[in-house]
């Protein structure tokens, strides 16, 4: 019996395909998921080691991740909201077209904070009704991922990050 590798996936005509161009949710989640692997690969380079090779734009997003997180540049639950991202980026990468749906988003900025990413508003993640009003799946997702560009940025900026660095490369 052949498997159908297309199974629960459409195949997609051009006009489909030329749609998901204009799809400003799509395209400010992907932004900002390679925004902040390219963050990702900054903290790793702060800190390299011989086996790494310099090689990070080759590592998958998890890979990143996992390495950040068992260096001690992002806590485990900073760790666990940045799978969360790479989880839905990889749906939508496998089956073109599936939207973002505000549940996703929502769970998302809840996965965010309790990551230690900073919100000046806790209704976009503790609040789902006032969140979904007030923000819309858009503002949610430019929020999420602005402010842990934001707040990773800060990490390499830190003092103490740096002198934490620097003290690893110099043992």
């Amino acid at each position: 019996m052949n498997k159908d590798f297309w199974e629960g996936r459409s195949l997609h005509g051009i006009e489909h395909v030329t749609e998901l161009f204009e799809n400003s949710v799509l395209g400010a989640f992907m932004s900002g998921h390679l925004v902040l692997e390219s963050i990702l690969v900054q903290m790793l380079e702060s800190n390299s080691t011989d086996a790494d090779n310099g090689r990070y734009f080759e590592w998958s997003f998890r890979r990143k991740v996992d390495a950040s997180e068992n260096r001690g540049f992002i806590n485990q639950n900073t760790a666990e909201f940045l799978r969360g991202v790479n989880n839905i980026r990889n749906r939508l990468s496998h089956k073109l077209g599936t939207p973002i749906t505000f549940d996703e988003a929502f769970k998302l900025a809840g996965l965010a904070a309790a990551g230690g990413i900073d919100f000046s508003d806790s209704t976009i993640y503790l609040d789902k009704s006032r969140s979904f009003h007030e923000y819309v799946i858009e503002g949610v997702i430019q929020e999420v991922f602005q402010n842990a560009a934001q707040d990773l940025l800060y990490l390499l900026d830190d003092e103490s990050f740096l002198e934490n660095v620097v003290s690893v490369r110099n043992s």
